[in-house]
């Protein structure tokens, strides 16, 4: 065969075209008839995906559906459609004592406390406040397990009826907030409801109880108080009535009232006898110069003389001098008396100060002493302040692309690596 011969019988570049195109054709033909299932797609042109490709394409759509697609549609149709209004009510107050009766120093001194406002007061109610009592006592005077759990509130933010305690007490930590401002010992309360009248009637009572319990815990003190004012006023009376038994013994025994009274009556006698003494005296020494001393007018004068002269003597003795047990002087008697009128001075002092200590004392304790001021009352709200329905749909949003941009990234490294 010659050369040209050959040259004829090899395809021309025409014809390499055309058989191309045809090829092409066919290949076209079979991916449009072909199914929708991506493996017979790949098996139509005799291809397949490796493994490595397949799990990231799966990855790539299940973290889109996921994490993407899924987190904000849930979000969206949960707080436009699903999610229940919460009205928060605020009230702001400072503990504070009230002694109208009784000073600052005197109080102090009665009950050993002071009068001023104390920190641990406040601690005291804030602690209270986020306490199982502080529930207690809500749930029997407003049923507010009621209130909390209500059919029309949604899913995720109403209270299961069937909670138990520390299931509450978890959710009530959410719904109540306190705050102490540590320069003026200011307590800002916030109260959550799903209706503000309901969020108003809640922090009031909180309020109350609360005042009800710090006045309370001053009960046990005061019952003390009361009772050590008591037995003081028993033992000042006691007291007293010994010494004022004393003085009446002493005046029995003595038959003196006052030392003063008899002192007087004595002095009066004694000036008498005196006064009589010497005009006994001086008749006697006119008629001795007539009459012989020995005249019977003259011993019955010079008789009345020593007479005078003796009772002279025994009332000086009443009054002062040598004293014996049998026969006490007035200096005695005045001395042991002036001993028992300063114990009954000491015990009429005491007994007075017992009494009044106890009346403020028992005033007192039937006052209120601590107080809640409330300068901001619990305020009615006037419109739903939770959710923040935008805020949140917008948080979800741009976290639930961080995330997917995220693992988005960790696949295509993932892929890089194994397909190196």
């Amino acid at each position: 065969m010659t050369n040209l011969d050959q040259d004829i019988q090899r395809p021309t570049a025409l014809q390499k075209s055309r058989s191309a195109a045809k090829a092409l054709s066919v290949t076209a033909r079979k991916l449009r008839f072909s199914t929708s299932n991506r493996s017979n797609l790949y098996n139509a042109v005799g291809l397949r995906p490796r493994l490595v490709d397949r799990l990231f394409r799966w990855a790539l759509i299940s973290n889109t559906i996921f994490l993407l697609l899924l987190p904000n549609t849930l979000t969206i149709l949960y707080f436009t459609i699903v999610a229940s209004d919460q009205y928060r009510s605020e009230a702001r107050f400072v503990v504070r004592t009230s002694t109208p009766a009784i000073g600052k120093d005197q109080l102090g001194k009665v009950s050993g406390l002071p009068s001023a406002k104390i920190v641990q007061d406040t601690q005291i109610v804030t602690n209270f406040i986020h306490s199982r009592a502080m529930l207690e006592r809500l749930e029997s005077d407003l049923d507010i397990r009621g209130r909390f759990s209500r059919k029309d509130v949604d899913f995720l933010a109403r209270l299961e009826p069937d909670a138990t305690y520390e299931e509450f007490l978890d959710y009530w930590d959410r719904m109540v907030k306190t705050s102490v401002s540590p320069s003026s010992g200011i307590i800002t309360a916030t109260v959550n409801a799903f209706s503000a009248k309901d969020a108003q009637d809640i922090l009031t009572e909180v309020i109350r109880a609360s005042e009800e319990t710090i006045n309370q815990l001053s009960d046990r003190i005061w019952k003390d108080v009361v009772t050590t004012a008591q037995t003081n006023l028993d033992h000042a009376t006691q007291k007293l009535q010994e010494a004022r038994q004393r003085m009446t013994v002493q005046r029995n025994e003595t038959g003196v009232l006052t030392v003063e009274s008899s002192s007087a009556m004595l002095s009066t006698l004694l000036t008498t006898l005196q006064k009589e003494k010497i005009e006994l005296e001086q008749s006697y020494a006119v008629k001795l110069a007539s009459i012989s001393k020995n005249a019977p007018q003259m011993r019955v004068l010079a008789r009345e003389i020593d007479s005078k002269q003796v009772q002279i003597d025994d009332l000086k003795k009443q009054i002062a001098g040598a004293a014996s047990d049998t026969s006490p002087n007035l200096a005695s008697i005045s001395a042991d008396f002036s001993s028992l009128q300063f114990e009954a001075q000491l015990a009429e002092q005491q007994f007075a100060a017992s009494v009044r200590t106890f009346e403020q004392v028992q005033f007192i304790s039937k006052q209120q002493l601590m107080y809640l001021d409330s300068f901001l009352t619990p305020s009615l709200p006037d419109e739903a302040l939770y959710p923040r329905r935008g805020f949140w749909i917008g948080v979800i949003a741009l976290g639930s692309v961080l995330v997917w941009s995220a693992s988005i990234g960790l696949l295509v490294l993932g892929r890089n690596k194994f397909s190196g």
